[in-house]
């Protein structure tokens, strides 16, 4: 049974209503109304029109008399009764079956798995480029970088289609890859169609499957955190906003240590936008790119500062095969243990107010203070997980050809990902007059902070 909109339904009404439709045959009455909606349109049309109806199972059931139409209810809300029954029983195998942490098998196979007995079974090579496309996505790569690779390594979809970065984002969206089961109770049958919709899996509850995991719970939290951060939604028709290396990254020497309300301002003080250009050109294209400070308005021309800093951080990091590469700092960070042995007791306190709110042991007051404060402290330690999760974003640069390797990616959010853990860049104005002869600017005017830890 469905609540979608049935096309030939619709059209059979339409044709009733026309008076081209005399009798209605049938396999079945429930067949032809199947919801207590549809039997209404039925019984008013062919009242109004004077059409009988005729099941091959069954007898004729004649809607212009009162008998007939009572028993064309009756038939309709025992099939009805039925169909709720038989929801009813599906919902409940399927809370069950989460509850003990058993896999969805029906559908398509997820990529990364196969089915065997029952089981979910690790596929070796999907399940290795999966576990890499969690690892780029959580060290700064672009949704586009990991969709690119995925059809780049010659992998498709278990249905046989190219990977788009929406099937990309849904699946690595997905708690399974985790061995977690989510579950949610769905409105019941008849509800409107929204209502009824595939609830976000933060809304679900998380169950420890039956299978093996390919991530660890912390990488995909921390993968959620990224996808469903708005700022990264910078798409502006086919083309990214994030375009160029210094957006939002370079510092202005000149505003640093200033007082402002920005909500821009960074650590290194204003950042510059890269997406200012001067006049057009006579013939039509635009000017030059340049960079420009968003409180004082002090430009510098993009190309070549953007050259010198990809000069000077390739060099950084060729420097003894990445040995000045800032190592990942992990002092900071929570024992993760702990983190989720807390996580499953709050989750289970939330489990134990909802209890007692139901047999009336707390007032809804009550209920909602303890409710409030125990889901901040989960939501706390979600994101410490989330966070532990991130792959270090240096960690591939730990080697030979390591500069060469960042200066030839086309992965613009690596890139900039890098250079911001590597050091804070700073724009000093230009000198005014000519620049030494060989030289394109001044290189003294951009400022290097490297960091070391």
């Amino acid at each position: 049974m469905t609540s979608r909109r049935r096309k030939g339904f619709d059209a059979l009404i339409q044709a009733i209503e026309r008076r081209t439709v005399d009798v209605i045959v049938t396999w079945n009455a429930d067949r032809l109304y199947r919801t207590p909606g549809d039997r209404l349109r039925v019984v008013e049309a062919c009242r109004a029109h004077g059409v009988s109806l005729h099941p091959v199972r069954g007898t004729g059931i004649d809607m212009t008399t009162p008998n007939g139409r009572m028993v064309a209810g009756m038939l309709g809300e025992m099939a009805w009764a039925e169909v709720e029954n038989k929801s009813e029983r599906q919902r409940r195998a399927n809370r069950q079956a989460a509850e003990k942490g058993k896999p969805w098998m029906t559908g398509p196979r997820p990529f990364g798995y196969e089915r065997a007995g029952g089981m979910l079974v690790p596929h070796e090579k999907e399940a290795s480029a999966l576990r890499d496309a969690f690892a780029m996505l959580t060290s700064g790569s672009s949704l586009y970088s990991v969709t690119k690779m995925l059809n780049d390594s010659g992998f498709t979809s278990t249905l046989g289609n190219e990977w788009r970065h929406n099937n990309v984002r849904v699946m690595l969206l997905n708690p399974l890859y985790a061995g977690l089961r989510a579950y949610a109770e769905m409105p019941p049958l008849g509800s409107n169609r929204s209502a009824r919709s595939r609830p976000n899996y933060e809304d679900r509850t998380l169950v420890a499957g039956n299978w093996e995991a390919l991530i660890s719970e912390d990488v995909w939290r921390a993968s959620v955190s990224i996808l469903r951060d708005p700022g990264r939604k910078t798409n502006v028709g086919n083309l990214s906003s994030v375009r160029w290396l210094g957006s939002n990254l370079y510092g202005c020497l000149r505003c640093e240590g200033e007082q402002g309300t920005e909500a821009d301002l960074k650590r290194t003080g204003v950042p510059f936008m890269a997406v200012n250009w001067t006049n057009p050109r006579r013939d039509g294209q635009r000017g030059r790119r340049i960079y420009k400070c968003k409180r004082c308005f002090m430009t510098r021309r993009a190309d070549p500062v953007d050259g010198l800093v990809e000069d000077m951080i390739a060099e950084r990091l060729n420097r003894q095969d990445g040995a000045d590469v800032p190592p990942t700092d992990s002092s900071g960070r929570a024992d993760l243990d702990v983190l989720r042995r807390e996580a499953g007791e709050v989750r289970a306190r939330l489990d134990v107010l909802a209890d007692s709110l139901a047999d009336g042991e707390m007032t809804k007051d009550q209920f909602a203070r303890a409710n409030r404060r125990a889901s901040d402290r989960l939501a706390a330690i979600e994101a410490e997980l989330a966070e532990a999760g991130r792959t270090d974003v240096l960690a591939g640069l730990r080697g030979p050809g390591a500069g060469q390797r960042w200066l030839t990616s086309d992965d613009i959010r690596w890139r900039r990902a890098v250079l911001a853990a590597v050091a804070d860049v700073l724009l000093s104005p230009a000198k005014t007059g000519r620049p030494k002869k060989g030289e394109v600017m001044d290189p003294t005017s951009v400022i290097f902070r490297w960091r070391t830890s």
